[in-house]
């Protein structure tokens, strides 16, 4: 669909719901509507647990082409690097991450090294918490090696809108990174209702009525909550 008919959609649906008792929205409140609804059927797709069948982003076709207009590619080289590295673990190097990404999906390295065998391979990144740093980092046969690179999640002290979240890549004591390979999931642009300069969703079509059922819920839920709640109920028996 694209926003015009989303709108069109949304109104339609809304008016059922609350048996046009309901005060009207404006464009920009539809939007918002809209926007906060396609982020939470994309957050709730990715994470299994957030649908009754319990499957997850990659299980089955359907989840896979719901959100497959949100997969991206980044090859984070030496200019991906944060200029602030305070604070960084022991053969860490703080990495900015792409403005728009949700969930990485999957990452991996190319390392450099003076071993021939292990120079220009790439390997993979494996997520771990504070915790499990602190108990393996030294363990000689536990922390990184020519086979692995971990990644902690961090964020600067302040952030500021429009700034990236980071990733900290730990290597082992005989190798450097060259190039950090992830792949993700990106933030789905917003849907923009405007006469003159529209914006359609990104997601596939297939899925937009679900997240006009979703947004409908929203604004019910602002102005009639017992509404809303018999929405959610609703919503925790399909799909």
């Amino acid at each position: 669909m694209t926003a015009a008919e989303m709108k069109l959609n949304f109104l339609i649906l809304y008016d059922k719901v609350t048996n046009f008792a309901a005060p009207g929205y404006e464009d920009f409140e539809i939007a918002t509507f809209l926007n906060k609804a396609q982020l939470q059927y994309t957050k709730r797709t990715y994470n299994y647990k957030g649908n009754k069948y319990q499957e997850g982003f990659e299980e089955t076709e359907k989840r896979r082409k719901d959100l497959a207009e949100l997969v991206r590619n980044a090859e984070l080289t030496s200019s991906a690097i944060s200029s602030d590295q305070t604070g960084v673990s022991p053969n860490g190097t703080f990495y900015d991450l792409p403005l728009d990404l949700l969930y990485a999906l999957r990452e991996e390295t190319t390392i450099s090294s003076s071993d021939h065998c292990v120079d220009g391979n790439r390997i993979s990144v494996k997520p771990v918490t504070h915790d499990e740093y602190n108990i393996n980092i030294k363990n000689p046969f536990k922390k990184p090696d020519p086979t692995t690179v971990w990644r902690l999640d961090f964020s600067r002290d302040i952030p500021q809108i429009g700034e990236p979240m980071r990733h900290e890549l730990v290597t082992g004591d005989s190798y450097t990174i060259s190039t950090y390979h992830m792949r993700y999931l990106k933030v789905p642009r917003d849907i923009v209702i405007d006469d003159t300069s529209p914006v359609d969703s990104e997601l596939q079509g297939s899925t937009h009525p679900e997240i006009l059922d979703i947004a409908v819920r929203i604004a019910a839920g602002i102005t009639d909550p017992q509404t809303y709640q018999i929405k959610v109920n609703e919503e925790k028996v399909a799909e």
